[in-house]
């Protein structure tokens, strides 16, 4: 029977995840059960009791505190039972599976068995601050300082080979064995020995949300891959760590997973929106648009002396560089496969690195273009076009026409201010090499567009008039006619890539294109 009293709203504001967990139950029973529409065994019930007893007790002080979230997920990692979280406890008394501890050596055994204790504590939702919890190193570090195992972990990490060059301190406790540091990203700070496992955790907790499965396991696993990159970082090589791009305005449709040359794509589930993507009006949208790539991102850390920034590696120094060729080859791919469909503009929105020390989230959010009302469907049907572009991509010199795939996402960006129409119509001149001949453009454009090239010649030469006007200050259409003229131009440069990719491939990047082109006809 469900329990006869209410369920406080600030217990239910915590999350079905961890009434799961404790009650050893499935997600969906989670949620009837914070209606009061679920029959729950006694053992469940007397659970519940107790985890509501808890929190109320524990509300009770934070309110006294002055500052409830504060001071109320700060004392909830305390709360041990024996040698174990009481969260652990409950989920065993209820029949709750807790697996084996994995690991090939002492120190990933003692973080697996780490991780498996702190796992529920990740599953609570903390209010209005979504991150406030499970980003907060500082209630983590103290939570494992009281566990009877925290000793012997310090002690595996000071005497772990691949960690002797991020200590330069050695303190007479965890928080005073500390050493500076600085990471290919740009970032700088200082880590301690006591903040160390922390932020492995966090970070693979982080790892674990944005791929979407959730599970003890998972999260074991996921903090031991965590663990090897840091280990391989702080031993100075460098490592792959996990990417994410997402992306707006296409969908996968007919399958959650798509493995291609620039990583995984991966389409939105409801976990994975609502942890990368957080406002719930996006969230709603996403079930139905967008998808993210899941790539690798070279990544290094200098720790003592701090390096300079030309001082890093090459591969680190060119992963930026790699990181916007693939987002803007998996751009062009897919306006390559549905460009018949005058389809809107597929683009980043938002990047997340995932490194094993960060304490702050690495993700940023993109100036990306606007959103579609219509999305692309990326369905099993255009797979095979998808392969053989990326393909084509792949074995084409594209560096010359590098500028015009950065305007015309820039145009796309701004389809409707005189910036975005000017960058589409550079875009087109770059396609062609055409600097003082552009007003051969075109010529150019009717020896290589075949079929409707008489509509495409035209919009050239008006498109150089509207240069012109643009120029000379004459332009004085309102924001409607400049984004049809905009996305006009937008179209007539993808179809004209389409073109050149298709039949001119080693004239991509070829200085003497346009006259080469027009030659040809």
């Amino acid at each position: 029977m469900p329990l006869k009293e209410p369920i406080p709203n600030f217990v239910k504001a915590m999350g079905h995840r961890v009434i799961s967990y404790i009650l050893n139950v499935s997600e969906p029973e989670a949620r009837q059960i914070l209606q009061q529409q679920f029959a729950l065994s006694a053992k469940q019930k007397d659970t519940l009791a107790s985890y509501i007893q808890l929190c109320r007790q524990m509300r009770a002080v934070a309110v006294s505190q002055g500052d409830i979230e504060q001071s109320f997920f700060h004392r909830l990692p305390h709360v041990l039972h024996g040698e174990r979280h009481i969260f652990t406890v409950w989920h065993k008394q209820n029949n709750g599976r807790v697996i084996n501890t994995k690991g090939s050596d002492a120190l990933s055994k003692s973080l697996a068995a780490l991780a498996l204790d702190l796992y529920p504590l990740f599953l609570v939702k903390a209010g209005t601050r979504p991150h406030l919890f499970y980003r907060a190193s500082g209630y983590l570090s103290a939570a494992i300082s009281h566990l009877p195992s925290s000793k012997a972990l310090y002690r595996q990490i000071l005497e772990d080979l691949s960690f002797e060059r991020i200590f330069e301190a050695i303190g007479n406790s965890p928080s005073e064995t500390w050493g500076h540091y600085a990471d290919s990203n740009g970032r700088r700070g200082i880590i301690t020995l006591s903040s160390l496992p922390a932020a492995i955790l966090i970070n693979s907790y982080d790892l674990m949300r944005i791929r979407g499965p959730v599970s003890q396991e998972t999260f074991v696993d996921t903090v031991l891959e965590m663990l090897e990159i840091a280990r391989s970082v702080a031993d100075g090589e460098v490592a792959q760590i996990p990417l994410f791009v997402g992306f707006r305005n296409a969908s996968l449709t007919d399958l959650d997973e798509l493995d291609t040359k620039w990583g995984t794509l991966r389409r939105y589930t409801p976990s994975i929106a609502e942890y990368v993507l957080q406002i719930p009006s996006q969230m709603a949208k996403r079930k139905d648009s967008g998808f993210m790539l899941e790539s690798g991102f070279a990544y290094a850390v200098n720790s003592g002396d701090l390096l300079e920034d030309d001082d890093w590696p090459d591969e680190v120094q060119d992963a930026e560089n790699e990181k916007a060729s693939t987002e803007l080859n998996i751009t062009l791919c897919i306006a390559m496969c549905f460009l018949s469909e005058s389809s809107p503009f597929v683009a980043p929105e938002w990047v997340w690195r995932v490194d094993p020390f960060s304490l702050e989230s690495a993700k940023e959010w993109v100036d990306t273009v606007q959103e579609a009302e219509y999305p692309l469907e990326i369905s099993n049907d255009v797979l095979d076009d998808l392969e053989s572009w990326s393909l084509r991509l792949e074995d084409t010199d594209s560096r010359g026409i590098r500028i015009a795939f950065s305007r015309l996402f820039c145009a796309a960006r701004q389809p409707e201010k005189l910036d975005g129409l000017l960058d589409s119509i550079l875009a087109l001149r770059n396609l062609f090499g055409a600097g003082a001949d552009a007003n051969r453009l075109s010529d150019a454009i009717g020896a290589l567009v075949i079929g409707g090239s008489d509509e495409a010649i035209q919009l050239a030469k008006t498109l150089e008039q509207d240069w012109a006007l643009i120029l000379s200050g004459e332009a004085w259409w309102d924001a409607e006619e400049i984004r049809d003229k905009t996305l006009s131009c937008i179209s007539l440069c993808l179809t004209c890539l389409h073109h050149m990719y298709l039949k001119y491939p080693t004239l991509v990047s070829d200085p003497e294109r346009l006259e080469r082109i027009i030659a040809s006809s």
